[in-house]
């Protein structure tokens, strides 16, 4: 509405009675915001730890520290909740006469300008203490052995202070042992815990029906994807064995490790539980995985300068499970293709236990040595994930320079066999573990042979984590061959040392028996060892200083060289990447040597 005089002006008296009317309205409006207050800040004392924790967690005023619009009224309401609250908060823990004991109990609760504070001192009172504990089982499984005594290993005694948390995973406990020992109906009938308050004293009763007993069925599977006869030697289990989810869950992740599957899906047939049943069946249901996968890869590395390689593998050309592979690496100081042809075979245990045939053509240098092999070999090995061991034999013709005028070649067929033991949670990013080898080949002229020798190496390394964020690693390695002369045994079976894995501040290859002329032809015998400090500094990266040592010799005197030196440590899901920067400190002078590395710990 507009007010004007006569000669068209506004009328100012007018105006300002309506801009008075809506800042009075406004602030009208604003008089509740005006008065909220601050978010609280909440203090409890009187109580530590867990206690202090679950009674943050339930005071409903220290939940409002987020939140900006508490009227005063709503802080006095929820202050004068919190003495009730606190006393439930305590209560799983078997505190049942806890109470809040400043300002007669009710806590204090003051402003501060605009911030309200809450103070609330705590007294838990006397405990109430575990006085009886029964626990009775009932059904087929009463006579089982690991169902038997189950009061013995209940996480709570009598004399224990009561704890909801100690008591609710006492029980789940006991319904997974009945669950692992093939009784899955089992069922707590009676859990109760009586609570005596003023008497502080609790009795705890439980009565667990186990029901009958399962045991497996078959196991089948309309896939067409491998033989059935084939299929079964990878389920562990028998019909007529304690049905166990365990055993299942293990069926699903070694169907899958076998890489035929791109899906498992292991569907126990279970009845309704108001149907008699003891024997479970298991149908499989699976899904063929891609047939054909390839790589394409590169990277660099101080030993073999920049490399690329190329990869083909067949998971599954027939339903046999045989597995075909092709890889071609190209690298500045060597290159090499391999084939192999891989049989799975039910020796110990199908799901590592193969037969496979390796052909390999590589060309290698190193100062300055040459070497053009190709070998051709077959293998028994069971590729446990503790335990990998086997033996073959290996066709091996080496063409070799070495020195830069040592020109010949030699031909052997070599019986060959090795064991591995690794014990680690994760052998790609290990906290604590140890890793130990061993191999041993050799061959014997004039059968299928140019000379003769026998040769074994033995290894390990261990990572143990001393302390937060901190890691000791050590290596060590020995190996010897008999001969009848080192210049009949080709490069690629002599004995070197320097290099990335072996005595950083030196090249690869770079230690060792030398020729009159001094240059580096290998040796007998190789001795190796390291050890290395590793700090973790933030997120990825880590530090480490190390000291290694280590040589290749004809005689007693092996004269090991050592380096010492500092690198830095980028932790990634699929290993490590390591740079070094080392120094040979056996060596006259001061010469730094860049050494770069990926791969796992173990």
């Amino acid at each position: 509405m507009a007010y004007t005089v006569a000669d068209g002006s506004r009328s100012l008296s007018c105006i300002t009675f309506v801009q008075r009317y809506v800042v009075a309205l406004f602030l009208f409006l604003l008089l509740p915001t005006l008065a909220w207050a601050m978010p609280p800040d909440v203090l409890v004392k009187g109580v530590e730890g867990e206690l202090h924790q679950n009674i943050i967690a339930n005071l409903k005023i220290a939940q409002q520290k987020q939140e900006a619009n508490l009227s005063a009224g709503q802080m006095r309401r929820l202050h004068k909740q919190a003495p009730e609250q606190i006393a439930k908060a305590l209560t799983p823990f078997g505190y049942y006469a806890a109470k809040v004991t400043n300002n007669n109990g009710k806590g204090v609760l003051e402003k501060n300008g605009s911030r309200w504070y809450a103070l609330y001192e705590v007294e838990t009172g006397p405990a109430v203490l575990v006085e009886s504990l029964s626990i009775e089982v009932t059904g087929p499984g009463k006579a089982h052995e690991a169902l038997k005594n189950l009061a013995a290993k209940f996480p709570l005694q009598r004399g224990d202070r009561l704890n909801d948390g100690r008591y609710e995973a006492g029980k789940k406990r006991i319904l997974n042992l009945a669950l692992s020992n093939g009784y899955i109906r089992a069922r707590f009938t009676e859990s109760r815990v009586e609570v005596k308050a003023k008497d502080h004293k609790a009795a705890i009763r439980l009565c667990l029906d186990s029901g009958p007993l399962h045991v497996f069925g078959a196991t089948s599977s309309s896939q067409y994807i491998l033989k059935p006869e084939l299929l079964q030697h990878y389920v562990s289990y028998k019909p007529g064995d304690v049905y166990s989810l365990e055993a299942l869950n293990r069926l699903q992740s070694d169907l899958y490790s076998t890489g035929y599957f791109s899906q498992v899906t292991v569907e126990p047939k279970l009845l309704p539980p108001e149907e008699e049943q003891h024997e479970v069946p298991v149908e499989l249901h699976l899904q063929p995985a891609p047939k054909n996968r390839y790589s394409l890869g590169g990277g660099y590395g101080t030993d073999t300068g920049v490399r690329g390689n190329i990869g083909w593998k067949n998971r599954m050309i027939n339903r046999q499970g045989h597995r075909p592979s092709f890889n071609v690496q190209l690298a500045e100081k060597g290159s090499r293709a391999v084939g192999g042809y891989e049989i799975p075979v039910p020796i110990l245990d199908l799901r590592y236990d193969t037969i496979g045939f390796d052909t390999l053509y590589s060309e290698e240098s190193w100062d300055d040595t040459e070497i053009s092999q190709y070998t051709f070999g077959s293998t028994i090995k069971h590729n446990g994930p503790k335990y990998q061991f086997g033996a073959g034999v290996e066709y091996l013709h080496e063409a070799y320079t070495v020195g830069g005028r040592q020109d010949d070649s030699t031909w052997l067929l070599m019986p060959n066999a090795f064991l591995t033991m690794i014990l680690a949670e994760n052998r790609v990013n290990t906290d604590h573990g140890i890793r130990v080898s061993g191999s041993i080949r050799g061959a014997q002229a004039p059968y299928f042979a140019s000379t003769s020798f026998f040769q074994f190496r033995v290894g390990g390394k261990a990572i143990l984590s001393v302390a937060e964020k901190w890691r000791v690693i050590g290596r060590a390695s020995f190996g010897a061959t008999t001969m009848e002369s080192i210049d009949k045994l080709p490069p690629s079976l002599r004995f070197y040392a320097g290099g990335d894995q072996s005595v950083r501040g030196y090249g690869y290859k770079s230690l060792g028996p030398t020729d009159n002329s001094g240059r580096v032809v290998g040796g007998q015998y190789l001795t190796e060892g390291s050890v290395e400090l590793e700090r973790k500094l933030f997120g990825i990266w880590s530090a480490a200083v190390f000291y290694d040592l280590g040589n290749a010799y004809d005689t007693i005197d092996a004269n090991l060289q050592q380096g010492v030196g500092v690198g830095v440590r980028m932790t990634l899901p699929f290993g490590q990447i390591r740079l070094d920067l080392a120094d040979a400190i056996s060596e006259e002078g001061f010469s730094l040597r860049i050494h770069l590395t990926l791969g796992a710990d173990l």
